[in-house]
């Protein structure tokens, strides 16, 4: 960050948070492999959701449609059964002061008396929790298909009633897609809003 120039006379300081590079880094990673989960969790609920088997063809269809959803599943890994450690949680920060004029950073330490100047990999705390709150409503999407196909994967209806099942199970995922809908128009207002807040 630092410019290697000088400030003429006191360095002009502001109040940084930043949280580490790596911790960063491995809350994208976490977050880019929910998003991938949850892109095949919604092609499933979309199959559930638009699927009309023809007469005759309700117990071939569910048995179909289950056994791609017990694939993805069981591909998903730990977060999509419900553990709580995939959920990202909140990086240490560290306080720096730092001058807009130069780039110098100052961050407290134990003073040994030689300075060291050395490259770190920092990122604003603010940004970091951002994506956080992303990763965090991702986390909670990804819950919620991974229930649904997990009911309907395990569930195996008694003989003559496949339809009956099918049509509970599909009007389940219509109202899923439906809020993903309301969630999408959400976002873009929110996204239009700040384009237009400049």
């Amino acid at each position: 960050m630092r410019q290697y120039e000088s400030c003429e006379g006191a360095c002009r300081e502001r109040r940084l948070e930043l949280v580490g590079g790596s911790d960063y880094d491995e809350l994208t990673a976490v977050a880019a492999a929910c998003r991938v989960r949850i892109e095949g969790f919604w092609a499933l609920v979309g199959e559930l959701a638009r699927t009309e088997p023809g007469p005759g063809e309700w117990r071939a269809a569910y048995e179909a449609l289950q056994q791609s959803a017990r694939s993805a599943l069981r591909g998903s890994g730990p977060a999509a059964r419900g553990r709580d450690e995939e959920r990202p949680s909140p990086a240490g920060t560290v306080i720096v002061w730092r001058c807009e004029d130069c780039g110098g950073i100052d961050a407290p330490q134990e003073c040994i008396d030689v300075c060291i100047w050395g490259p770190a990999d920092w990122v604003d705390a603010t940004s970091y929790e951002a994506e956080r709150s992303r990763a965090a409503r991702d986390c909670e999407v990804e819950q919620s298909l991974a229930g649904l196909l997990r009911r309907f994967a395990f569930a195996t209806p008694r003989d003559g009633q496949w339809e009956r099942s099918w049509r509970a199970f599909q009007s389940q995922a219509r109202l899923v897609l439906r809020s993903r809908e309301s969630r999408s128009v959400a976002n873009e207002l929110v996204i239009r809003q700040a384009q237009a807040d400049g």
